[in-house]
């Protein structure tokens, strides 16, 4: 059975592989650091080309990174919302999280399934720090299925385990030692554990948002960072600047936050 390491990524990438003999809990990304507000990632709608399901997987990893069987169980709110989108503008650092079913920048190589850009954060006026960019590349080299596939898994990578992974990264998680845990480095071909979250896995989550995930005023979900002080949801904005979600989109002179 082939047994892959996962990866995530700071401004450059950085391969992190599996250790035996480590025995410790979650981890969180240093510094540690939160979304303002739930982000709402854009998953690639071409589909990955080896899933043969309706449309290439889409809508079953789309399920599964806003499933409650994944990080939005984890807490009484909502830590992200997901829909299918183009990735004709995909840029990494632009404010839009976007999970890409391929590998334009060429990141994930060798024995990595995926790679998150996590090095998009800035500093709150308190000290604390906002992530308000987190992008996913997949490494198409290797053959992947959906739970929503008919013909079973031979050798295969579930997208939906291997991006539930990836989605912790984009939320503040880094790698955990705890065997079977969605945060756990690797994961064996035809394994789809890591969809649904483990107790370390939420108690990480816990630690970030506190009980509640975050929140766009106020102090969000419990998170000692404090809340934001630019403009919410609705509001009217001429640039991502102005927004807490770091999205101001719209016609000139009509823009709002989304």
């Amino acid at each position: 059975m082939n047994k892959m390491t996962f990866t995530k990524t700071l401004a450059f990438v950085a391969a992190c592989l599996l250790v035996a003999s480590t025995a410790s809990a979650y981890q969180l990304l240093s510094p540690a650091r939160t979304w303002d507000c739930s982000p709402d990632v854009i998953v690639d709608n071409r589909g990955q080309s080896s899933i043969s399901d309706a449309d290439g997987g889409v809508g079953a990893t789309v399920g599964a990174i806003t499933s409650n069987q994944s990080w939005n169980g984890a807490v009484s709110g909502t830590l992200l919302t997901a829909q299918a989108g183009s990735m004709s503008g995909y840029t990494l650092g632009d404010g839009i999280p976007m999970l890409n079913f391929q590998d334009p920048i060429n990141a994930c190589k060798g024995s990595c399934l995926a790679a998150t850009f996590t090095g998009y954060y800035d500093q709150r006026q308190d000290g604390s720090y906002r992530i308000f960019d987190a992008d996913i590349v997949t490494n198409g080299g290797y053959s992947w299925t959906s739970l929503s596939e008919n013909d079973g898994c031979s050798s295969e990578f579930y997208i939906e385990g291997v991006q539930v992974h990836e989605v912790g990264h984009l939320l503040g998680l880094g790698h955990s030692g705890v065997n079977g845990s969605t945060m756990y480095p690797s994961v064996s071909s035809c394994n789809n554990g890591p969809a649904s979250i483990a107790n370390d896995d939420a108690a990480g989550i816990q630690a970030l948002y506190g009980n509640s995930g975050p929140s766009c005023s106020g102090n969000p979900g419990g998170n000692p960072g404090g809340g934001c002080d630019l403009a919410q949801k609705g509001d009217s904005c001429t640039n991502d600047s102005d927004c807490c979600s770091n999205k101001c989109k719209g016609p000139n002179g009509g823009k709002t936050c989304k």
